[in-house]
């Protein structure tokens, strides 16, 4: 399980999944042409905007393999599409396929738009694919999402990258496991990670891990 979720987190390509669906399926099935029809406005406009189309298309499939009505798996594929909009203009000026699928989980998810820009403008040029994917995953685990949004965008400030995320996030994780609170495990492994970056972080006496960057984004 440990290896699985570190595959997927330095990939950063989960596709989101329908309720109740653990993993993507028939990805590799034809659309029929009553799908195929009723999405193709939207991978039209997706294409045009040049958009990472192939997302769309998986979701179709799995919503047909699944025998989701014509009016649900549209909805759906169009709740993704603006999903992948919103991101793309956050993200910008040039996004990669990687971090515009891994925005469109985390906002899913309920991670603001907001984070996203925040998370741009601390992480620079560099992928934002890996911290996307451990910020879902804190959000998905408990931990709340203004909270896991401020401290993600201070790992980024501090210069933290890939293998800082995945470390945080495992040991966040087997915190979980062993019953730990979410936001709890959080702030405590924080305090591991904060003092090896290149720009250290003080903890405060009540818990949090305080910036050493005048104003922190939310």
């Amino acid at each position: 399980m440990r290896v699985a979720r570190c595959a997927v987190l330095l990939a950063a390509t989960a596709v989101v999944a329908w309720p109740g669906q653990g993993k993507a399926q028939g990805t590799s099935v034809p659309l029929d042409s009553a799908t195929a029809a009723v999405i193709a406005p939207i991978i039209d406009q997706a294409r045009a905007a040049r958009l990472p189309v192939d997302l769309l298309y998986v979701k179709a499939r799995e919503g047909q393999v699944r025998r989701v009505p014509l009016t649900a798996i549209e909805s759906a594929v169009r709740a993704l599409a603006q999903r992948l909009y919103a991101a793309n203009e956050a993200l910008a000026p040039n996004p990669s396929e990687q971090e515009l699928r891994a925005a469109a989980d985390a906002m899913k998810a309920g991670v603001p738009v907001e984070t996203l820009r925040a998370m741009r403008k601390a992480g620079k040029d560099g992928s934002l694919a890996v911290p996307l994917g451990v910020l879902t995953e804190l959000v998905v685990s408990g931990v709340p999402v203004e909270k896991a949004s401020m401290q993600v965008v201070d790992l980024l400030n501090h210069g933290a990258v890939p293998k800082n995320f995945i470390a945080l996030n495992e040991r966040v994780q087997q915190d979980v496991l062993a019953g730990r609170r979410p936001e709890e495990s959080l702030d405590l492994r924080l305090k591991g990670i904060f003092p090896t970056l290149p720009q250290p972080a003080q903890a405060t006496g009540d818990g949090f891990i305080q910036s050493t960057t005048p104003k922190r984004p939310r």
